[in-house]
């Protein structure tokens, strides 16, 4: 059953056609995907006649689950229930059923396995895609979330030139939904009008401005004048040294953990899910020897930051260069 290979564009548009698996998985963790889904699939199974029902596995009964899902409804009524927590079916009885449902399901049911993890090494998670339509709801990189949000903002009918939706990838993709909302507040303001560069500029409160994940990624890529830029403009928008350091000293330390064969993401790392999804691609960029000087240096910065009344462009500039020349003196 599992269409690994179909993009959730793909798989959105066979729902518009009527084309419904009675499985999918969504793994990753990103709600906003995860709601823009609900909202196609509900339109097109439920046709606002049927039940969405809610179920999550560390509050709710694996009785409740399969009594929902072995329920006969005397008039074929249609529904779609959502699952969460799913690892919290711990029960291998349990798992063995919910496996046996998957393979054998109800056709008035649409079930909804929902896994903040995309985490195929776990042999239930694994299971469950191989046997139902699984969808990648982790938050995008950046040319996957392009995609995503072209498919998105088309179907609201905004229109938006392809130099402009980059700005607002660029400034705005930690998430999908900040992209989204940031476009939205745009096209409100303009009016039915393409959204372009120009435009944009002549709006009042959208200047550039710079969050500290950018800071994280240009760095994490060596990106030197870019790294130099968004420094400067975080330091010019009130944020302070300390701030930036141990944003700094969150990246790098993950990094280093990768390295070693130690990260675990689990909890408070200090990254979000775009820099996390990213450290793969900073890691072949830097040699154990270099992370620890880069580590080493934050922490000379922190005590010379307290010292000494040194201003603070003077301070992070040299840090800079020296992380993306991998010159250390």
């Amino acid at each position: 059953m599992s269409q690994k290979n179909a993009s959730i564009g793909q798989i959105i548009r066979r729902i518009r056609a009527r084309e419904i698996s009675p499985i999918f998985a969504l793994y990753g963790g990103d709600s906003f995907l995860e709601d823009y889904f609900l909202q196609e699939l509900s339109k097109s199974f439920l046709k606002e006649k049927g039940v969405k029902l809610h179920l999550s596995l560390d509050q709710d009964s694996e009785e409740k689950l399969f009594g929902e899902l072995s329920a006969i409804s005397m008039f074929e009524e249609k529904r779609i229930i959502i699952v969460r927590e799913i690892k919290k079916l711990r029960s291998k009885t349990g798992r063995q059923e919910l496996i046996k449902y998957i393979k054998s399901p109800n056709p008035n049911i649409v079930l909804l396995i929902i896994s903040a993890e995309f985490d195929m090494r776990n042999s239930f998670l694994k299971n469950i895609a191989d046997n139902s339509q699984l969808l990648d709801m982790r938050t995008p990189f950046e040319n996957k979330m392009k995609e995503w949000v072209q498919f998105i903002i088309k179907s609201r009918e905004i229109k938006i030139t392809i130099a402009a939706l980059d700005y607002f990838i660029q400034t705005y993709g930690d998430s999908t939904a900040h992209v989204i909302n940031e476009i939205e507040k745009v096209s409100l303001l303009l009016g039915d009008v393409e959204i372009d560069e120009n435009n944009i500029e002549k709006l009042d409160g959208f200047d550039r401005v710079f969050q500290m994940w950018h800071l994280q990624d240009s760095l994490g890529k060596k990106e030197l004048q870019p790294s130099l830029e968004i420094a400067a403009s975080l330091t010019e928008n009130g944020t302070k040294f300390p701030q930036i350091l141990v944003n700094l000293v969150y990246l790098y330390q993950q990094l280093l953990w990768k390295k070693m064969g130690q990260y675990k993401p689990m909890g408070f790392t200090g990254i979000n899910k775009i820099i996390t999804s990213n450290l793969s691609r900073y890691d072949k960029g830097y040699t154990h020897n270099e992370l620890m000087q880069v580590i080493q240096e934050l922490r000379k910065l922190d005590v010379l930051s307290k010292s000494t009344s040194i201003n603070e462009a003077s301070l992070i500039q040299p840090l800079i260069v020296k992380i993306c020349k991998n010159q250390y003196v």
